[in-house]
């Protein structure tokens, strides 16, 4: 049923600073009522909508389907006694429900718009020289910039991650991809795709830990989070690479203590994932192949106020 993530929505209660801190990352802003709303250079598809509020919360987490997927949705909902309700954040397309936790969920017929993929740089390898005689970085490589192509994922924390998984995988149709017992598990949509586009945290209460932005190359990645760090923004974790999903990565703090990551290169499981074996490792296990630090002690820490 669950095929993409399209957007999602938290409650801050400073816009302005999350405008400075969002263009900086990378992103476009798009003025809507009081609320703001965050896309990437080249695509009208709006991602992140912070709204107005005393306290910083994810609000909601809108997810895209197809036709035949929205009526197996809805049937499934009534008959999981899941009641359906008028959007509680102003006119937005879909239906609208809880989880488990009583986090919001939106679910729309909708699938992602193409993001604006770089052309593939040349790179070499051992025996393998497709860059010939031209430079990987010159001068004008200190004006690049990170420019976000997509939403990729965000994980959320949640007081029973095996509850969560339940509901996800049994209602909405996603699959487990990796695991770390009932720590820790990453979602895929039912279609395939990158290997997580939802992923639960174990904490005593629900709240923010990542919202994850995909760029064009490592090099991005690096210079995005120097940036924020050169503005005074608070490291979060990386430069790594994960073995939940293999990406490259590198996370900052947000305003108000929840991260952010760019990332590179994910695995992307396909619709007959008939080969594909699901890990149940520790956290160490799926955390890092490798990182330029180990992860601070606050990496796991969830920040949002309790209900």
């Amino acid at each position: 049923m669950i095929r993409s993530l399209l957007q999602v929505g938290m409650t801050v209660p400073e816009l302005e600073v999350g405008r400075v801190f969002y263009e900086l990352f990378g992103l476009e802003t798009r003025v809507s009522g009081d609320d703001l709303l965050f896309h990437c250079e080249g695509s009208a598809q709006e991602l992140l909508r912070l709204m107005p509020g005393a306290r910083k919360k994810l609000s909601y987490v809108s997810l895209g389907t197809n036709a035949a997927g929205m009526d197996a949705l809805i049937a499934t909902l009534e008959r999981r006694g899941v009641a359906l309700a008028e959007s509680p954040f102003g006119p937005m397309a879909g239906i609208w429900f809880r989880d488990p936790h009583g986090d919001w969920l939106n679910v729309q017929v909708a699938e992602p718009q193409p993001s604006n993929a770089p052309v593939p740089a040349e790179i070499n390898a051992p025996g393998r020289y497709r860059r010939m005689g031209t430079r990987a970085c010159n001068p004008s490589s200190q004006q690049k910039r990170a420019r976000p192509r997509r939403m990729g994922h965000l994980i959320k924390f949640s007081p029973d991650v095996d509850k969560s998984v339940a509901f996800y995988t049994e209602v909405l149709g996603m699959k487990v991809s990796d695991r770390a017992g009932d720590v820790l598990a990453f979602l895929r949509g039912s279609a395939g795709g990158d290997h997580h586009i939802v992923a639960f945290a174990h904490s005593t209460h629900t709240g923010l830990h990542h919202l994850s932005f995909e760029v064009g190359d490592i090099d991005e990645i690096e210079i995005g989070a120097q940036t924020l760090l050169r503005a005074g923004y608070k490291d979060g974790f990386g430069l790594g690479r994960h073995v939940g999903g293999s990406n490259y990565f590198h996370y900052i703090r947000d305003p108000w203590n929840s991260l952010v990551e760019y990332f590179w290169d994910i695995d992307v499981i396909p619709e007959d994932d008939s080969d594909w074996e699901a890990l149940n490792v520790t956290p160490q296990e799926l955390t890092a192949v490798w990182a330029a630090t180990p992860p601070p002690p606050e990496f796991p820490m969830n920040f949002e106020d309790r209900e």
